[in-house]
């Protein structure tokens, strides 16, 4: 069985603090974000930040187990290069990566806290049609997520223990331990499910994928990612989605309303631009819903300054997502 180690943070308001530095990998470039001033750190969002960015080489990844990217010498470099340039001492940072590099489960199981190594073995044998036999260590997360269709949902992630290594080790051999790997989504959603006061969707549509989360009552209760290369076909999987998720219809709804629920269900969407969110805002306003909140930094942010360098807005907000949350 895979050692089971921890992947990444999945309630974004619950107990410790943050690291203050965040770095976002994607496969063409590195970026790092952290605050202005360096000093004491402090939980949450800095009101002023600085941004360094690096091209990655061609030959940064190789594809491993299942098409997850594994980092090789080239990366390491472009790392040693990013950590010169920002030249700010950090014992501690947070990564966050796309969500294309992560594998995500979602399984009914009796009584899971109480059975641990039981859900782990599920677990790995459903991650197993993923990932093919034998079954590679995996670095692995989970968590209970609320009563499912029959026992206890259990939202899980899941990527190969040798592709979280590659992306970790050029930090941690400079200094720097990555107090936590994330996906985009769940880093925007430190930052997003307020804007829906903890009830609702959460869609993150950056890059190849587009990802939904569902929250209750402030808690994340369902995760789902699917590809976002057709627009409009995503948005029938948020409608699938939607009609999985979403409460029943008040008798006062309309017509539209009922037969929809991706029209009446609150709705977070980002980042600006993206094909999957334009065509969800547009479905949105055709059948009468209310506006989609934006995923931006302006909308969730608007206090904060960058007071030195560059980063595209999307990177910006998944970092800042990063140092916002509690583990």
């Amino acid at each position: 069985m895979s050692e089971v180690r921890s992947l990444l943070r999945w309630a974004p308001w619950l107990r410790t603090k943050r690291p203050a530095h965040a770095f976002v990998l994607g496969r063409g470039r590195l970026t790092y974000v952290g605050p202005e001033k360096q000093g004491r750190a402090v939980a949450g969002t800095p009101p002023a930040v600085r941004a360094v960015t690096a091209s990655l080489p061609a030959d940064a990844f190789a594809d491993g187990t299942s098409g997850v990217p594994v980092a090789g010498p080239s990366f390491a470099g472009a790392v040693s290069r990013l950590l010169a340039e920002a030249a700010v001492k950090m014992p501690a940072a947070s990564l966050v990566v796309p969500d294309e590099f992560v594998r995500v489960l979602v399984v009914d199981v009796e009584e899971p806290e109480r059975r641990t190594r039981e859900v782990e073995e599920i677990l790995n044998w459903k991650f197993g049609r993923t990932f093919g036999e034998p079954v590679p260590p995996l670095r692995l997360s989970w968590r209970p997520a609320g009563p499912g269709a029959s026992g206890t949902r259990v939202l899980a992630l899941a990527v190969p223990e040798e592709a979280a290594v590659s992306w970790e080790a050029p930090f941690e051999k400079a200094g720097v331990r990555i107090g936590a790997v994330e996906i985009e989504s769940l880093a925007v959603s430190s930052l997003g499910a307020p804007a829906i006061a903890g009830e609702g969707i959460v869609v993150w549509a950056h890059g190849p994928t587009a990802t939904v989360a569902h929250f209750e009552k402030e808690s994340l209760r369902f995760l789902r990612v699917r590809s976002a290369a057709d627009a409009l076909a995503a948005v029938q999987e948020l409608r699938l989605t939607a009609s999985f998720v979403a409460p029943p219809a008040s008798p006062e709804a309309s017509s539209e309303e009922k037969d929809s629920p991706l029209v009446r269900i609150p709705c977070a969407a980002g980042p600006a631009g993206s094909p999957v969110v334009e065509a969800l805002a547009a479905f949105r306003a055709e059948h009468g819903g209310p506006p989609v909140a934006p995923l931006s930094l302006g909308a969730l942010l608007p206090g904060t300054r960058i007071t030195s360098g560059r980063a595209e807005g999307a990177e910006l907000l998944v970092a800042l997502g990063a140092m916002a949350g509690k583990d």
